[in-house]
């Protein structure tokens, strides 16, 4: 199973304009996403975890997969998700992967350059073996 960060542009997504059932589903669809985006919940699986009717999953999954002018993700004219064989595939997955992967990238390079600086501090003799200034 893979782990999926969640960034935080989805506080102001139109999805949550959409009502409970539909952000639940998408919450379910996102977290079960594999490293390429697909996700092979069903809507009988998801009806049972959420405890509502399929009918209602079903009506979720028409707004998941259907256009939304509103999005800010212009591809497949804003929709969520693609049936692909087997299950659904998350559009914008890649995208906010890679974000999540170069905001993590940054942090280790900042982290290394901290670590630099402080050994070369070090060698120049401006800090204590525990990293205080003399």
């Amino acid at each position: 199973m893979a782990w999926n960060p969640l960034d935080e542009s989805l506080l102001s997504s139109s999805i949550l304009a959409e009502g409970p059932d539909v952000v639940a589903a998408w919450m379910l669809l996102l977290a079960s996403a594999d490293r390429f985006g697909e996700t092979h919940l069903t809507v009988p699986f998801v009806a049972s975890v959420l405890r509502i009717s399929e009918e209602r999953v079903d009506r979720a999954f028409e707004v998941l997969t259907g256009p939304d002018k509103r999005s800010r993700t212009k591809e497949h004219d804003g929709r969520r998700i693609i049936p692909v064989e087997g299950g659904w595939l998350i559009v914008s997955h890649a995208k906010y992967r890679e974000k999540a992967s170069r905001m993590k990238a940054a942090e280790r390079q900042e982290r290394y350059l901290e670590r630099m600086k402080t050994r070369q501090a070090k060698k120049a003799g401006n800090l204590r073996a525990d990293g205080v200034s003399k």
